[in-house]
This record gives C-alpha cells, sequence and structure tokens, in this order.
C-alpha cells in the first residue's frame, strides 16, 4: 500500500454531485443550478470548466481551473508543502445500449406518469454491501428486497426504499430544488411501480470501478482549496476516454478515491448532490446515496463511528455519473489532510 501526503485548510466538507433524473411527480429532474445552497465559500464554475478552485485567505476567492483536471493545480495550504488535491481515477463509458447502466433513460421506459424514467429519490438504498471487498471496492447488493408482502420490486433498485425530507425535495406540487434535499434513513419498500433496474447486474456493476474493455481509465487530481471543491458543470473528462458520444459533454463515467486521515474530534463530510455516490469509512459504509436521484445531502458526523483521536482511518469515496443533463460536484471538509492510499 502507498501511501502520498495531501494536506487542505480547514473548512466544514461537503461533496455534491448532480445529474438530472426523473421523479415520481414527473418533474424535470434538475439543472445545473439546483445544488445552489448559499454558501460563500465558492462560487459557481463555467459550463464545461471542470470546477471552481476557491482560493485561500488574503487573495482572490476563485480562479477557473479550466477544463483539464489534469493539469497540475496547487493551492496555498498555510505554509504545507503538500499539494491540495484529491488523488481520483475515472472511468468512462459509452452509454445504452454500449452499457445497459449508463444512460438508462435512453431504454424509453415509462414511469406511472407516463414520463420517461431517469430515476426517483426513493431507489438506491442499500444497493451496495456495508463493506468492501478485498481489493477495496464496493459489492453489488443482490439479495431479495426488503418489501412489504404482495409487492415485487425491481432487481438493482437497492435492498430498501429512501426516505428523503426538506423544502428542496421533489414533491407533486411546487418546490424549491435550490434548498436541500436531505436523506433521512431506509425504510421497507412500499411500493413496486419503479418500472426498471438501475443497475441490471452483479457483472454490469462489476464494471464501474475496474478498468476492463468497456471503460478507459483516466487518473488525476481534484484540486481543492481550503477543502473545498465545487463545480456545477462537473465534466471532469469532456473530450477524453471514448469522447461525448455527440453530446456536448461527456456524462458516462465512475470516480473513485482512496485516501487515509488521522481522525480528530468534531470532524465531518458533507455530501450534497447526485447521482450515485457511496463514503466507506474504516471498510464500514457510512455515507448511502446510490441510485439515479436529485441533488441529496448527507452528513457524516465521525465522533460517533467510534473512531480514536489520533489514529488513521481508511476513507474510500465511489461516485458515478450516469444520466443526462447536468452535473455537479462539491467537496468541502474540516479534515486537513489526507495519504493518498494507492489501490491496484
Amino acid at each position: 500500500m502507498n501511501l502520498r501526503l495531501i494536506a487542505f485548510s480547514t473548512l466544514p466538507v461537503a461533496v455534491s454531485l448532480a445529474c438530472a433524473a426523473g421523479n415520481p411527480s414527473g418533474g424535470s429532474g434538475g439543472s445545473g443550478s439546483d445544488l445552489a445552497d448559499g454558501t460563500d465559500i465558492a462560487t459557481d464554475a463555467p459550463p464545461g470548466s471542470g470546477g471552481t478552485f476557491v482560493g485561500g485567505s488574503g487573495g482572490n476567492n476563485s480562479s477557473d481551473l479550466g477544463s483539464d483536471l489534469g493539469s497540475d493545480l496547487t493551492a496555498s495550504t498555510g505554509g504545507s508543502s503538500c499539494g491540495a488535491q484529491l488523488p481520483v481515477t475515472y472511468r468512462d463509458f459509452k452509454a445504452y445500449p454500449a452499457h445497459q447502466d449508463f444512460e438508462i433513460s435512453a431504454k424509453n421506459i415509462l414511469d406511472q406518469n407516463g414520463d420517461v424514467y431517469k430515476g426517483w429519490n426513493d431507489a438506491g438504498c442499500g444497493m451496495v454491501l456495508d463493506t468492501l471487498d478485498a481489493s477495496r471496492k464496493p459489492i453489488l447488493y443482490t439479495g431479495a428486497p426488503d418489501q412489504n408482502d404482495g409487492l415485487n420490486v425491481k432487481f438493482g433498485l437497492g435492498r430498501q426504499q429512501r426516505v428523503v425530507s426538506g423544502p428542496g425535495c421533489w414533491v407533486d406540487g411546487p418546490y424549491d430544488s435550490s434548498l436541500d434535499c436531505l436523506v433521512q434513513t431506509c425504510k421497507r419498500w412500499e411500493f413496486d411501480s419503479i418500472p426498471t433496474s438501475e443497475i441490471t447486474s452483479e457483472t454490469s456493476f462489476a464494471d464501474w470501478y475496474h478498468t476492463n474493455a468497456n471503460s478507459m481509465e483516466i487518473i488525476t487530481t481534484l484540486p481543492l482549496a481550503n477543502g473545498v471543491y465545487d463545480s456545477t458543470a462537473f465534466f471532469p473528462i469532456d473530450n477524453q476516454g471514448f469522447g461525448n458520444e455527440g453530446r456536448a459533454h461527456n456524462y458516462h463515467f465512475t470516480t473513485e478515491s482512496h485516501v487515509q486521515f488521522e481522525y480528530q474530534p468534531g470532524q465531518v463530510f458533507t455530501f450534497r448532490g447526485d447521482d450515485d455516490l457511496w463514503i466507506f469509512v474504516n471498510n464500514a459504509l457510512e455515507l448511502d446515496l446510490g441510485g439515479l436521484h436529485q441533488a441529496l445531502k448527507g452528513t457524516i458526523n465521525f465522533d460517533t463511528l467510534g473512531l480514536t483521536a489520533g489514529q488513521k482511518y481508511n476513507m474510500d469515496i465511489f461516485h458515478a455519473e450516469r444520466q443526462t443533463d447536468a452535473s455537479n460536484f462539491r467537496i468541502e471538509t474540516n479534515i486537513t489532510c489526507f495519504e493518498e492510499v494507492v489501490v491496484k
């Protein structure tokens, strides 16, 4: 196991990703502005820019990163010699029908409202097991859904039904997508009207975080400053890999990052966004935002995990961008130093 030191200045952490998806009330699913959360520590990136670099104190608060996240960008970290960046591996995929799990709207399957299915907030809870495999990769849940009697929930929608709340959540009437929709818990499935699987099979899911003939791998870094990265147009591999496939951006890829950190009381990690996002801490699933859904918000409070102050722990982050037509990504953390863990 190889380690590389990566340091950040102190701020609370949040990761946000977004990709338009459908909803039970037939809403349009979102846009690049859906992740606005009122924060004053970052500004939106122009479409295709790959993100906003949030400067440290005493200088310009932001500078455009440009479209190439592979460039060597380093921020001031209060005198630290470490680079302010998160190590990432992107894997590019071709959209359906080349790969069954990416751009499922291309199947043209209608939901109960007569809209092409792009995802619902309810789906995705327990899509993966609570621990990683021996190679530090997520394992797809392939057992029976936890469902009420008489239901027939389809494979690949998650073991349970997700519960969300907040003024920004999709509802049958008006809602404000600029406000938060919070992940609350999971419960037994109470309906089975989602018309199609969101993950086709154990084999198709195995592609996501393994490089093979179905993907193209791009290893790079995600620049941060003061622990923050923010983009409302998160398209880091535009015109790379298999290319944009005739679209304005490359919407079909996964993101993987493996790091270590030293636990200190008060550390938190908050994610707000979509599509799929799973975060494992000390080989335990601590944030589960799997599935195709609107921008959802959840928080890891490390003080509740039974960790020992001063000891180092692994954090494994897995993300997938699978559905047009928006992509947002936000990270913010008060963990001040990460060490890269190279996973083969």
